[in-house]
């Protein structure tokens, strides 16, 4: 799993940190995009994001029959949590590496992986 050396145990643990800097670097995303970039298994990305959406920290909304993910701008203290996630995701070299190389939309279904 790629990590966020600098604070592994910011969020609560080092998932929860890390599904936090990916969800900034990224923008917006998904369970599964979260999933397959970290390391982790689906349903434990889903549990993470469903506990930062209880707590207002995040927003997520369908697209399609997907659900995308993006920080709350409406959370008490976005401003501040955005400027620190993004520093967080800077000093990550190999979460932006992944990022980089990964595809930003779910494939259609039906679609082949080709």
């Amino acid at each position: 799993m790629a990590q966020v050396d600098a604070a592994s145990a910011l969020f609560g643990n080092d998932t929860r940190s890390a599904v936090l800097v990916a969800i900034r670097l990224l923008g917006q995303t998904w369970a599964s995009e979260l999933a397959l970039l970290l390391g982790l298994r689906l349903f434990s990305v889903q549990r993470v994001l469903a506990a930062f959406e209880r707590e207002g920290v995040i927003v997520g909304r369908k697209q399609g029959r997907t659900r995308v993910f993006s920080l709350n701008p409406r959370y008490f203290a976005a401003k501040e949590l955005d400027a620190l996630l993004w520093k967080l995701g800077q000093v990550d070299t190999g979460l932006q590496k992944q990022l980089s190389a990964t595809r930003r939309r779910p494939r259609e279904t039906g679609k082949d992986a080709a």
